[in-house]
This record gives C-alpha cells, sequence and structure tokens, in this order.
C-alpha cells in the first residue's frame, strides 16, 4: 500500500478539528478550547445505565443469540459443525478488522453535525481529549448506542434464518455482537488489571482482547494507527504496510479532504487527575 495515486499529492493545509461540535459558548471563550467535543462528559452527565439502555442492549443482544441459537441447532452433519467453527473464527478476525476500518473513518473524517454517525464522530474526538471517562459508564450506558443501530440488520438475518446457511447465521449474530462488544472491549483495555475481573485480564494477557497495552499506542497523538479494538491482531499488519496511509491519500487525491491524523490535535488531552482537581 506504500504506493501513490497517478494525482499528485495535495498540500497540507491547516484544518479544523472536524469531529468536534464547536458551540457559541467556546468560540467566545479565551479560556477554554475553541473546538470541544459536545458529547465529553460532565459532572451532570449520566454514567449509570437506564432502562431504555437495557433495552437497547438486552433486545438487540437477544436476536444475535437467536440468531446463532438458528445456526447451530440447524446442524446435522460434522461437516455443518466445521463450517459453524470456521465461521465464528471468521466472525471474529473479521470483526476485529471492521473495527479498525470504522474506528479510522470516525477519527479522521465528518463531524458532529454529520448525518447518522456525527455523534459517534463527535464522542470519539472527545474520547481522545478525555480517554479514561469510558471507563465510568455502566455496560448499558456504555455499549447500548452500538447495539441499538445493529438491532436493524439483526432482525433481517434472523427473519431469513430459515432459509439461509447454518454457518452464516452464525457467522452474521456472532460478527454483529463482536462489533458491538468492541466498544465494552475498548472500555476494559483502558483499565487497570485492578479494575478488572480475573477472566478479562486472562483474555487481554493472551491477546484474545485487546489489551490495555495494546491500545494504549492509538492515544498518541496524532492518532494515526492502531485503530482495531477486538483483539488488535490486525494492528500490527494494517500499520505496518501503510494501509491508512495509502487510504488517506486517495481520500485526499480524489475529494480534496484530509484526514485529521495528518496535524496535531487542536486540544489538550487531559488527565483523570487534572479534571478532577479543576471540578473541586
Amino acid at each position: 500500500f506504500g504506493g501513490s495515486e497517478n494525482t499528485a499529492p495535495l498540500p497540507r493545509r491547516p484544518i479544523i478539528a472536524a469531529a468536534t461540535v464547536e458551540t457559541e459558548e467556546a468560540v467566545a471563550s479565551t479560556s477554554e478550547p475553541k473546538y470541544k467535543s459536545k458529547w465529553v462528559i460532565d459532572e451532570n452527565e449520566n454514567l449509570r445505565s437506564s432502562w431504555e439502555h437495557r433495552a437497547w442492549t438486552l433486545g438487540p443482544m437477544s436476536l444475535m443469540a437467536a440468531l446463532m441459537y438458528q445456526g447451530i441447532s440447524s446442524a446435522a452433519e460434522p461437516s455443518d459443525w466445521a463450517a459453524i467453527t470456521a465461521a465464528l473464527f471468521a466472525s471474529y478476525i473479521l470483526s476485529d478488522l471492521g473495527t479498525g476500518i470504522y474506528h479510522w473513518s470516525v477519527d479522521n473524517y465528518g463531524d458532529g453535525n454529520t448525518p447518522f454517525v456525527g455523534r459517534q464522530i463527535a464522542a470519539f474526538q472527545g474520547h481522545h481529549q478525555r480517554p479514561w471517562t469510558i471507563t465510568k459508564r455502566e455496560f448499558c450506558n456504555n455499549v447500548h448506542q452500538v447495539f441499538k443501530p445493529a438491532a436493524y440488520p439483526t432482525a433481517l438475518f434472523l427473519a431469513l434464518s430459515p432459509f439461509t446457511p447454518a454457518a452464516w447465521d452464525v457467522f452474521s449474530g456472532s460478527f454483529l455482537f463482536f462489533i458491538c462488544m468492541s466498544q465494552q472491549f475498548h472500555a476494559w483495555s483502558h483499565m487497570k488489571k485492578s479494575e478488572l475481573p480475573p477472566a478479562i485480564i486472562a483474555l487481554q494477557d493472551a491477546n484474545v482482547l485487546i489489551s490495555r497495552k495494546a491500545h494504549g499506542a492509538h492515544h498518541r497523538a496524532p492518532f494515526e494507527g492502531n485503530y482495531c479494538i477486538v483483539s488488535g491482531w490486525w494492528n500490527e499488519p494494517l500499520d505496518n504496510s501503510g494501509f491508512f496511509r495509502w487510504l488517506e491519500r486517495v481520500v485526499a487525491n480524489r475529494t480534496g479532504v484530509e484526514p485529521r491524523c495528518w496535524y496535531p490535535p487542536e486540544y489538550e488531552v487531559e488527565e483523570e487527575e487534572v479534571v478532577a482537581k479543576v471540578a473541586a
């Protein structure tokens, strides 16, 4: 991926941190950063799980379980079980790749007003500014925004499952589950081992789930690599191959839009202790 497009690369120019939401207060104030994410949590934000959060998490999760059960229950031959096992492993591998590509896209393009994904784009930028805040959210509060949109394709696949192969049912259900749970894997990767259950620590140490050390490499400005957040297995091949730099040149040459990671961030990364002192 080290090659370039036929079109000459565009000259780099200063850009706005496009994934943040600009407010009148932020522009007027000289004591605060000019560009501040609307979705950085503040002291008044609810970090507990509401009944709505639980419904949008457990409902889609139940649909995913039903979809996988449909595939597993229809297995009859040894070849079916081999296909199901391969489907589970493929969904695990490809979900890590999928989270990496999506994470790269929302980290680098769009803003808080982008249709459908604006809130997620702004939230990712807020997360870069205050990475520790993700650890404060309860489970359903943290993941419901990912499970909610996944409910619709899951319901469609479940409706079609009587007519689709068992391996596909297992793959689609587990793939969507891994994608949605990546938000929690992400949260765990920001926690200290003393804050995690032994089983999660074991999975991180075995590189089955993204670890604090592995994901910590992403949180170095300008946030230009280590985007995958399921297992992190794809981070090294994607970063070492120059895949994202190649993709960024393609986008820039064809659209004139440059990624945020080409420039230093326009905000300071805040540590938990500093914020706590300010709040006090």
